[in-house]
């Protein structure tokens, strides 16, 4: 079926449907001051018109036209120059280039050589070269650098199939292994352009010799709480001297440093600056301490020698050392917990659990052990001290364990091993006599020996010694009263307060820490019904705001001292608020603050402290003036 006959059929079939009359919109009328157009005559527009905008646009296109060739004129005058240097100067007619040796050895001079080749037919001219030396490199006749650093240098004039060459004399500090690279750019004006042109060049070497060692003289085993010396040689054979060295020291975990040489302030890194480290010398530094581990535990000293950037706290080293001595197992073996941990805190006023793990180390039965366990006692409610197979000297100030008390310890066969326990109350408060008396350590000492040693073990000394250390935390209170007499600020309305009456009431808040300093300290309440905040906030440290919208008060403290509370006044906060109480308030007395919680960190131990009190009602118990008349609610 064609196209006509198909519309044929949907015009005039069964199926036909009108279509919607579309609606009818009245004609725009003319708006005032227009003349409204009669005819069909009114609408033609006069040939000069459609002339006079034919020539407009005529003459904007004109105007482009020559906009865009201007535009490509000066593009191709602006890359003229280059573009005929490509065609009559090619690329590969300049050769730029860095050589030396791909080896090198740390701390001595190689020369290094800048080339440059003119292969073209034009003279280059105009040249400069700017080197990029990485971080500890050194340039001959230039001062020592921290960190990358450049040299320019001019270039004479290259004329066609001529070359300039340039030595730099270079020598790198680093460790074995490590790859230095250099970076050069050329800048030229070739002599028939105007415009510059660049090449540039890298060159990597390999440091694969530091001719710098470090020996380390320390035992290979020691027991845990022994004193060690540890020696650090440090002997230069380069033919060249090494300049602004140091040497710095990482010590293990559970090294107690007793001295030093040469001699370092307190609190001082371990670093000693030695200056340039001539050829072919030596020199030696040597710290003491204690070292306390587990047994078979390694204790890795860190050793490096190179340039220390103390502003970055970075190093270049130049050659490390990693190593140390290893925890030897004692002949007989005590191992201490307390809380089933040997780096848990202590609680002041709380239940301690104690363990003694021992063991016999030797290949033989030993006799007669006896094992003993002291803490300070000061510390120590001494009365609710427990001890299991044991008993607590108070003469000499220790648990003790013997064959007497304990019949496994009479005899222990070689590799038998045992455990021990005991417990005891911490006292509510570590005994703060003075403002130094802060961070408080708790430290158990245990000994294991025997008092009949074998005889192929005469004069040997077997007895062990372990020593745990435990931080006491501090503590935190927080408490709250209110006055209406004996307040700073002024108090007024009704008292007993009245129903849908308001009075004003005083706030006291007050905080109180332990033995340590407690940082970021921060005490919240809010305004319960019938409460409002009036202000006329008071305190002597930190500092007190309120949110309307939460109706919370919040009180901060950066840093409550030690011993606040006790040797120190308690920090306090004074604040105004106003009550109106309800009828359903009738012989009540009703909440001032809704809840008190404070928080803060323990600045020694690190954990998380929290306090908490019930808030403050109008009973003025801490107001002497007041009466308990004058406490509830009246109609």
């Amino acid at each position: 079926m064609s196209r006509l006959e198909d519309a044929r059929e949907k015009l005039y079939g069964k199926e036909y449907t009108e279509p919607p009359a579309l609606p009818r919109e009245p004609l725009p009328l003319p708006r005032d001051g227009e003349a409204t157009k009669r005819s069909w005559q009114d609408l033609v527009v006069e040939p000069s018109e459609v002339l006079s905008e034919l020539d407009q646009e005529q003459r904007r296109r004109r105007t482009g036209v020559k906009f865009l060739l201007i535009l490509a004129g000066l593009v191709l005058l602006a890359t003229a120059g280059t573009v005929g240097y490509w065609l009559y100067f090619p690329r590969g007619a300049v050769e730029f280039s860095i050589t030396g040796p791909e080896e090198v050895i740390a701390g001595e001079f190689d020369v290094f050589t800048i080339r440059i080749t003119n292969r073209g037919s034009v003279a280059l001219k105009d040249g400069s070269v700017t080197v990029m030396f990485p971080d500890g490199a050194l340039l001959e006749g230039r001062e020592v650098a921290t960190g990358s650093f450049s040299e320019k240098f001019t270039v004479d004039d290259v004329a066609p199939d001529g070359t300039f060459e340039r030595d730099l004399r270079v020598r790198f500090l680093g460790s074995n292994g490590q790859a230095e690279t250099m970076s050069a750019a050329y800048l030229y004006r070739p002599e028939n352009i105007q415009g510059e042109l660049a090449r540039q060049a890298d060159f990597t070497a390999t440091i694969v010799r530091v001719p710098v060692a470090i020996a380390v003289d320390v035992p290979e085993r020691i027991r845990s709480g022994q004193e060690v010396a540890v020696t650090v040689g440090l002997d230069s054979e380069s033919a060249a001297p090494f300049p602004d060295m140091s040497v710095g020291i990482v010590l293990p975990a559970g090294f107690e440093l007793v001295a030093a040489n040469p001699p370092l302030a307190p609190g001082e890194e371990l670093i000693w600056r030695l200056g340039t480290l001539e050829a072919g010398t030596s020199t030696t530094v040597v710290i003491r301490g204690i070292v306390s581990g587990e047994p078979e535990e390694v204790k890795p000293f860190h050793i490096r020698l190179g340039r220390y950037d103390a502003t970055r706290r970075a190093w270049l080293v130049v050659t490390e050392y990693i190593g140390g001595p290893t925890i030897s197992s004692p002949f007989l073996f005590a191992h201490t917990s307390l809380n089933g941990s040997r780096d848990r805190t202590l609680v002041p006023g709380s239940s301690v659990q104690g363990r003694v793990f021992f063991r016999n180390n030797l290949p033989e039965e030993i006799q007669n052990v006896i094992i003993t366990a002291s803490f300070p006692e000061q510390l120590v409610a001494l009365e609710s001290v427990r001890v299991e197979d044991g008993f607590y000297d108070v003469i000499k100030r220790r648990i003790t364990w013997n064959p007497a008390s304990a019949r496994r310890l009479l005899e222990l066969a070689p590799g038998a091993e045992g455990m021990l326990s005991f417990s005891f109350t911490m006292k509510a408060a570590p005994p703060i006599k003075s403002l130094t008396d802060k961070n408080f350590v708790f430290p158990v000492v245990t000994s294991i020996d025997s008092a009949s040693p074998p005889e192929a073990y005469a004069g040997v000394l077997l007895k062990h010694e372990d020593r745990l250390e435990v931080k006491v935390e501090s503590r935190l209170t927080v408490a709250a009263r209110s006055t209406y007499f004996d307040a700073p600020v002024a108090n007024a309305g009704p008292l007993p307060p009245k129903v849908r009456q308001t009075t004003t009431y005083t706030v006291f808040l007050q905080l109180a820490s332990g033995a340590n300093d407690l940082r970021g300290v921060e005490v919240r309440t809010r305004m319960p019904g019938g409460v409002e905040w009036r202000g006329a906030v008071r305190t002597d440290i930190g500092t007190v705001n309120f949110n309307a919208a939460s109706q919370e008060m919040t009180w901060t403290i950066r840093e409550l001292a030690a011993a606040t509370g006790i040797l120190r006044p308690q920090a306090t906060a004074v604040v105004q608020v106003a009550l109106t109480p309800s009828e359903s308030a009738i012989g009540a007395s009703p909440p001032l603050l809704a809840g008190i919680t404070a928080a803060g960190r323990d600045a020694f131990t690190g954990t998380e402290h929290t306090a908490s009190a019930a808030g403050p009602t109008t009973e003025l118990r801490g107001d002497p003036k007041s009466t308990a008349l004058q406490w509830r609610v009246a109609e």
